[in-house]
C-alpha cells in the first residue's frame, strides 16, 4: 500500500469492498432465485400431478356410479350386463382426451371408444416406448385395490406418444380393469416455463451485476452503494412477480379444472336419467324392485351432485366468476352457516365493482381461510363479522369473531411449530400484493383480523 498514491489509496479502499460487496450480493440474488425456482418448480409438479390423480379418481367414482347398478344386480344377464356397462363406459368421455377402456384380466381389450380396433385384441404384453408393460401394470393395480400407473401412449389430439398417468379400479366378479387416464406433458411444459423463467431471472442478473460493477469502478462510494441497493430491489420485485404469475397460473388450472367438472356433470345425468327412465318402465303397484331401483338411483343423483359441487367449488367458486366479489362471498357465508349454524354479517362500505381479478381472488381466498379457520379453531363461536371498506387507492378488510381466542403472541411466534398454515396463507398472499395483515385475539374478546390493501399497485392488474 505505501506505494501507492493518496488518492489512488482512497479510490482502491472505496471501489473494492463494493465491488465485493456487489459480488456477494449478486451471487446471493443468483442462489436465491434458483433455489426459488427449484421451489416453484417442486410445488407446481406436485400440487398439479395431485390435482390430476383426485380428477381421475373422481372421473373415475362417475364412470363406477354409472353401471354401479348394473354390476350389482344378481338378477341381471351377465352377458348383458357387460354389454351395458361396456356401452355406457365408451361414451363417457371428459376434457379434450378424456375417455375410459375396459380389460379383462386376461388383458383382452373389451372396451376402448378411440381406439375401437382394438377391441377383442390381447394385449397382455403391450410395451410403450420403453419397454414397460402398461396393461399389465394397470390389471395389477386394479386387482390390488385400484392405483395409478405411469406409461407413455399416443395422444389422440397430438398424435404421438407422450407421458401419461392412469387410474384403474378392478371388478373381480366380472375380471374386468376400468382404466382412465390423463396425459401429464403439460405439467412438464410448464416446468421449462419455469426453468426458462429462473434462467433468464439469472442471466439479467448478471447482466445487471457487470453493468453496475462497471460503473461502480468510475462512480465509486455512494453512487456504487445506491445502484446496489436500487439492483437488490428489481432481484425482489422480479421473485415477486414470478411468485404472483405461479399464483396466478394455479389459479386458472384450479379453474379450468373446476370448468371441467361442472359441465362433466352432464355425462353423469344422462346416465343416472337413464337408469331413472329404466326405473319408471317397470314401475307397477306390485314391481317393488323397480320402486327400490328408483329410489337407489335418485339418491346416487343426489349424492353425485351434491359432491362434484363441492368439488368444483372448492377447487374454483364459478359464482367469482360468473357474478362477482360479493355473491361469492356470501355463498361462503351461505355454506358456513347451513354447515355450522355461525352467522355472517357483512358490511360493504365503498364500490367494489371495479376490482381487478387478482385482488378479487385474493379477497375471496383470504375471506374463505379466515371462515375455515373459525370453524376449525374458534370455540363455541356463532358470529363472524366481515367488514371491507372499498377507498380510492386502499381496501381495508376487518374479520371478527366472538369464539375463544388465544394467546396472539404465543401462537403466531414464526418458531412456533404449532402456528396454522391457514393464517400463514393469509399473510403470504397479503405480503404478495404488497399489503399490511395483523392478528389480534384473546380468550375473552374472540379473534380480530385486520388487513390493508392497496389498489393502485401495478401487480394486482
Amino acid at each position: 500500500m505505501k506505494f501507492f498514491s493518496y488518492k489512488n489509496k482512497v479510490v482502491l479502499l472505496s471501489v473494492v469492498p463494493l465491488l465485493i460487496a456487489i459480488v456477494i450480493v449478486a451471487f446471493i440474488n443468483i442462489k436465491k432465485t434458483q433455489e426459488l425456482g427449484v421451489a416453484q418448480s417442486q410445488i407446481f409438479e406436485a400440487e398439479i400431478l395431485q390435482s390430476k390423480k383426485d380428477e381421475m379418481r373422481n372421473y373415475m367414482a362417475l364412470a363406477y356410479t354409472a353401471i354401479k347398478d348394473i354390476y350389482e344386480n344378481p338378477a341381471k344377464n351377465i352377458k348383458d350386463a357387460k354389454n351395458q356397462a361396456s356401452y355406457i363406459l365408451k361414451k363417457m368421455e371428459f376434457g379434450d382426451d378424456g375417455y375410459f377402456y375396459v380389460y379383462d384380466y386376461n388383458g383382452i381389450n373389451i372396451a376402448h371408444p378411440r381406439k375401437p380396433e382394438l377391441e377383442g385384441e390381447n394385449l397382455y404384453n403391450l410395451q410403450d416406448e420403453n419397454g414397460k408393460y402398461l396393461i399389465q401394470g394397470l390389471i395389477n393395480k386394479a386387482k390390488a385395490g385400484g392405483g395409478y400407473t405411469y406409461y407413455l401412449w399416443d395422444k389422440p389430439s397430438g398424435g404421438k406418444s407422450v407421458a401419461k398417468i392412469g387410474y384403474s379400479i378392478g371388478l373381480d366378479k366380472w375380471e374386468w380393469m376400468i382404466g382412465t387416464g390423463l396425459y401429464i406433458d403439460d405439467i412438464e411444459k410448464g416446468l421449462a416455463k419455469i426453468e426458462s423463467r429462473v434462467n433468464k431471472t439469472t442471466q439479467e442478473t448478471l447482466l445487471f451485476t457487470s453493468i453496475i460493477m462497471g460503473a461502480s469502478v468510475l462512480m465509486i462510494g455512494l453512487t456504487g452503494l445506491l445502484v446496489n441497493i436500487s439492483e437488490i430491489k428489481l432481484a425482489n420485485i422480479k421473485i415477486k412477480e414470478i411468485t404472483r404469475k405461479t399464483t396466478l397460473f394455479q389459479e386458472n388450472d384450479r379453474k379450468r379444472i373446476s370448468r371441467e367438472l361442472h359441465d362433466g356433470i352432464n355425462q353423469l345425468l344422462v346416465s343416472i336419467r337413464y337408469k331413472l327412465e329404466a326405473a319408471l318402465g317397470k314401475l307397477n303397484p306390485e314391481n317393488l324392485k323397480a320402486a327400490q331401483l328408483l329410489q337407489e338411483a335418485d339418491n346416487t343423483l343426489s349424492l353425485t351432485v351434491n359432491e362434484v359441487r363441492k368439488i368444483s367449488k372448492d377447487l374454483r367458486p364459478i359464482l367469482l366468476d360468473d357474478f362477482g366479489l360479493l355473491v361469492a362471498i356470501k355463498n361462503l357465508a351461505k355454506d358456513l352457516h347451513e354447515r355450522t349454524s355461525i352467522k355472517v354479517s357483512i358490511n360493504i362500505d365503498g364500490n367494489p365493482d371495479k376490482l381487478s381479478k387478482t385482488i378479487e381472488t385474493a379477497i375471496y381466498r383470504i375471506t374463505q381461510e379466515a371462515f375455515t379457520n373459525t370453524e376449525k379453531h374458534a370455540i363455541d363461536a356463532n358470529l363472524i363479522e366481515l367488514f371491507l371498506e372499498f377507498k380510492e387507492n386502499t381496501l381495508n378488510i376487518i374479520i371478527n369473531n366472538n369464539g375463544i381466542g388465544f394467546d396472539s403472541v404465543k401462537s403466531l411466534g414464526k418458531d412456533n411449530p404449532l402456528r396454522g398454515m391457514g393464517i400463514q396463507n393469509m399473510q403470504d398472499r397479503v405480503q404478495l400484493l404488497d399489503g399490511q395483515f395483523s392478528i389480534y385475539s384473546n380468550k375473552k374478546q374472540g379473534t380480530k383480523i385486520a388487513i390493508k390493501l392497496p389498489l393502485d399497485n401495478k401487480l394486482l392488474h
